[in-house]
C-alpha cells in the first residue's frame, strides 16, 4: 500500500514539473504514458509559450544575430517630393511642362532600386536624397544613374509608362565577381553574373536563355560565373570543382557548357568531358582535388550567401537581380535599357 502511494505521489510531480517546465518536448516518455486529458493539456500549454515566443520575436524581443526576429520590409509609398526639392538632379532644371510633370511622377512613384531604399519603401526621388546619409553609399551607386535617365528621357517626350519600364528593373545589388571565370571583352557595357548550380534542372533549363542572350547582344556582354552547390544535389559540388580545375587550364566555359549539355554527372563524365576538351589529365586531376580549388568553390558560396541567395539559377544584370530560368526577354529589358545611356 506505502508503495503505492510513493508511484503515485511521483507521478503527479512528474506531471506538475511537465506542466510547470512549459513544454514536452524532454519528457516524451512522461507525455506519451499520461491520459488523454494530460496530453492535451500539455499540448495547449506548449501551444501558448510557442504562441508567447513568436510574438515576442515579432515584437523585437528576440536578440541579435540569427536567433534575433527578421526585420520586415517597409512597404512602398509614393513621395511628394516637389522640383524644387530636387532641384540637386542633373537636368532637371531645365525640363519643364510636360516634361517636368512626368519626371517628377516618376521620381515620387516609382520605388528608390537598392536595396536600402526598396527595404524602407522609400521612392526614387527620395532614395537620391537620402544617399548622402548613407555610410557606405556604393549599396545605392546605382540611383544617379537612374535619375539621369528619367530626366534624358522625360526631355525626349517618352510617355510615363515607357520611362517607368527602364526604370522600374528590380532591386539593385553592388554584387562583385571578384575573380570569377568570365567570358566576354573588360569594355562590354553590360555584366551579367550567373549563379549557379551544374545539378540543378532550372540552371540547366536556363542555358537555353543563356545562349540566344549570347547570340543576340555578343561582345556587348560580359559573363561572370559563380558557384552556389545546393546541398540537395550530391554532383553539385563535385562538379563545380571539377569546372573549377578546368578554368586553371582556361577551358571553364568550355566545361561549363559541357556540364549542362552531359546526360548525367558523375566522375566518367567528367574525366570524359576533360579529354575532350585536351586538358592536361594528371593536372586536371590534382587540381580538382586540391585545396585552393575547394577553397575557391566555397569562397563563391559564402560571397552569395552574405547576399541572401539561397536558390539557384539566380543572375544579376549589372546588378539587376534576375531569379530563376527567366525568358530572354526578363534580361533584355535590363540591358537594352543599360546599353541606351551607356551601361
Amino acid at each position: 500500500m506505502q508503495n503505492n502511494t510513493l508511484l503515485i505521489m511521483f507521478f503527479a510531480c512528474f506531471v506538475l514539473v511537465v506542466a510547470a517546465g512549459g513544454g514536452y518536448g524532454g519528457y516524451r516518455l512522461g507525455y506519451q504514458t499520461a491520459s488523454l486529458e494530460a496530453q492535451t493539456a500539455l499540448a495547449q500549454k506548449d501551444k501558448e509559450v510557442q504562441e508567447a515566443k513568436a510574438a515576442a520575436a515579432k515584437g523585437g524581443g528576440g536578440g541579435g544575430g540569427e536567433g534575433g526576429s527578421k526585420k520586415e520590409k517597409t512597404p512602398f509609398a509614393p513621395s511628394e517630393l516637389t522640383a524644387e526639392q530636387l532641384a540637386s538632379v542633373q537636368g532637371l532644371s531645365g525640363l519643364d511642362g510636360d516634361s517636368l510633370e512626368k519626371a517628377l511622377y516618376i521620381f515620387n512613384n516609382i520605388a528608390g532600386a537598392c536595396q536600402p531604399c526598396a527595404d524602407t519603401g522609400r521612392s526614387l526621388g527620395q532614395c537620391y536624397l537620402d544617399m548622402s546619409k548613407l555610410l557606405d553609399q556604393k549599396v545605392c551607386a546605382n540611383i544617379p544613374k537612374l535619375t539621369q535617365r528619367v530626366v534624358r528621357l522625360s526631355e525626349k517626350g517618352a510617355s510615363a509608362d515607357d520611362i517607368r519600364a527602364v526604370v522600374d528593373l528590380g532591386v539593385w545589388v553592388p554584387l562583385d565577381p571578384g575573380a570569377a571565370p568570365a567570358k566576354g571583352p573588360e569594355s562590354a557595357k553590360v555584366r551579367i553574373i550567373e549563379i549557379s548550380d551544374f545539378q540543378c534542372p532550372y540552371c540547366k533549363k536556363s542555358q537555353s536563355t543563356v545562349q540566344a542572350l549570347r547570340e543576340q547582344y555578343g561582345d556587348k556582354i560580359r559573363w561572370y560565373y559563380l558557384h552556389l552547390p545546393l546541398a540537395m544535389h550530391k554532383a553539385a559540388i563535385p562538379a563545380a570543382k571539377a569546372s573549377t580545375a578546368a578554368h586553371l587550364q582556361g577551358k571553364f566555359w568550355e566545361f561549363h557548357d559541357a556540364l549542362f549539355a552531359a546526360p548525367k554527372l558523375d566522375d566518367d563524365e567528367y574525366k570524359k568531358i576533360a579529354s575532350s576538351l585536351g586538358l592536361n589529365l594528371g593536372r586536371w586531376e590534382e587540381d580538382r582535388n586540391s585545396l585552393p580549388v575547394d577553397k575557391a568553390v566555397q569562397q563563391d558560396t559564402q560571397k552569395v550567401g552574405k547576399l541572401g541567395i539561397t536558390s539557384t539559377p539566380t543572375f544579376f544584370v549589372n546588378g539587376y537581380k534576375v531569379k530563376g530560368a527567366q525568358p530572354p526577354e526578363a534580361f533584355a529589358r535590363i540591358i537594352d535599357a543599360e546599353l541606351a545611356d551607356g551601361g
